[in-house]
């Protein structure tokens, strides 16, 4: 339930209806509210700046609620022009980055609820009525609604001219960027937690033997699509109250079919399993989103160096800014692994755990970065020297060990794919020396700043 729960928050959060929607209804209580208080603590005071007859005051209303509400329309106009734009240029996966946007939230909110707040508001204002028993009603004209109203309609304008700004803001490619790497960065941090890798070993060598003798049972997925969030603590406990070992086979991001294996579950010879609390640990929707899914993430920005290198757009600096964030969050992944290092006790043990998820390590994180656009950033130049200066800088700070090779091994496949892909001999050359350059500086763990001052394009160009 708690990953149908997460998959319903992402869902509204990537809405373009529920932040305006709630706006709008605020609008409609505070229309009720301020009408109420008119009727019963009326503001003298408000005549000498606000119209005193019912008349003026529903022009005034009307006025406001028409102009809102065409802003609106060019509002919401200007945003799928945006949304267009950037969904064909950089890829369509980008489409919801620009639906979470809460700067184009508010503003349509702000618009709409303006709309409907003066609509209320103007319902209750009318002039000197006489009634056919013959009652007279005098007229109510609500100024503190209507003041209201008019610090609405100067909002809105104030709202207008951040719009303006903000949605050129958000086509900015270097923004948009900026927002995957943190995101991107944000979700590593939390997909390594500080466990050394002799506890993920034991709790695999604990798990193999625990699951002889027992009995498995295979849960079918029983839907289509995507995986889009996992429960793991509910279905850990659910795990231990009912003492079953379960190997999960698809993790966010993965699509299953209806008869796709999702769980391998092993039980006593006798027991009785419920497969459908186990099914709704799992939250499944039409597409990929980036929650608890850094894959998705690293692909984003991979379709976006990948759109930035065609022969169309031919962008190649929009490339080497992807890959600045792809350093980032190496950096800080690789930074993060040599503080638990140091770490002697952690709350985290896999130990503890009767579930199975294979992780996503640093090598399948590196192939959904680089694998998949190694052809892309082969065929240019710049962007090769800037990818080789990247992969010689983590393997570097990475220091002797499994990710230093890794980084090493990306290094010989980018060069070797530019070698063939680059028809100038002069421009072989010079990745060939960059290539020696970065082999030298990765193998040698001295001065750091004697490096920098050796090597320009290390560590940076002051």
């Amino acid at each position: 339930m708690h990953a149908r729960l997460i998959k319903i928050l992402h869902d509204m959060r990537a809405s373009y209806w529920f932040v305006p929607m709630c706006m709008v209804f605020g609008a409609l209580l505070l229309a009720f509210a301020l009408r109420w208080l008119d009727h019963r603590y009326p503001v003298s005071w408000l005549t000498a700046f606000m119209p005193a007859t019912a008349d003026d005051a529903r022009t005034i209303l009307s006025t406001i609620a028409t102009a809102v509400l065409g802003v609106a329309g060019v509002t919401f106009s200007i945003t799928m022009v945006a949304v267009s734009f950037a969904s064909s240029n950089y890829g369509p996966r980008l489409i919801n980055n620009f639906m979470r946007d809460r700067g184009s939230q508010i503003t349509l909110g702000t618009f709409i609820g303006t709309f409907a707040y003066c609509l209320t508001v103007m319902t209750g204002v009318h002039g000197a009525l006489t009634t056919a028993s013959g009652e007279e009603i005098s007229a109510f004209v609500p100024l503190s609604s209507i003041f209201l109203a008019l610090l609405l309609a100067l909002a809105s304008v104030c709202i207008l001219i951040f719009f303006i700004h903000h949605i050129t803001e958000t086509i900015n490619i270097e923004n948009i960027t900026a927002d995957i790497g943190r995101s991107l960065e944000t979700r590593m941090s939390e997909l390594f937690p500080q466990a050394d890798a002799e506890l993920l070993l034991e709790h695999e060598l604990d798990f193999d033997s625990a699951i002889q003798g027992k009995r498995v049972h295979e849960i079918d997925a029983g839907t289509v699509g995507y995986i889009q969030a996992i429960d793991l603590d509910e279905l850990n406990s659910l795990a231990r109250e009912q003492q079953l070992l379960v190997m999960v086979h698809y993790r966010p991001g993965d699509f299953t079919t209806t008869h796709d294996c999702l769980l391998s579950v092993w039980t006593s010879a006798d027991a009785q399993l419920d497969a459908s609390e186990l099914r709704q640990c799992f939250a499944t929707g039409e597409e990929r989103t980036e929650q608890q899914n850094v894959l998705f993430l690293a692909e984003q920005l991979s379709e976006v160096i990948a759109r930035a290198l065609s022969p169309g757009i031919n962008d190649p600096y929009t490339a080497m800014s992807c890959l600045n964030r792809f350093r980032t969050a190496l950096m800080a992944y690789l930074h993060q692994q040599r503080d638990s290092e140091n770490v002697s006790d952690t709350s985290f043990s896999w130990k503890r755990s009767r579930v199975r998820l294979k992780p996503i390590d640093l090598p399948r994180l590196c192939t959904a970065m680089f694998d998949q656009t190694r052809q892309y950033m082969a065929a240019d130049r710049n962007v090769t020297l800037h990818a080789m200066a990247l992969f010689t800088e983590c393997a570097w700070y990475a220091g002797p060990g499994a990710a230093r090779e890794l980084f090493r091994e990306h290094l010989q496949r980018l060069y070797s794919s530019a070698c063939i892909q680059q028809k100038d001999q002069g421009d072989t050359d010079i990745l060939t020396q960059r290539f020696e350059a970065a082999g030298h500086i990765i193998d040698q763990r001295d001065d750091i700043h004697r490096i920098r001052h050796e090597t320009p394009w290390f560590g940076g160009s002051a």
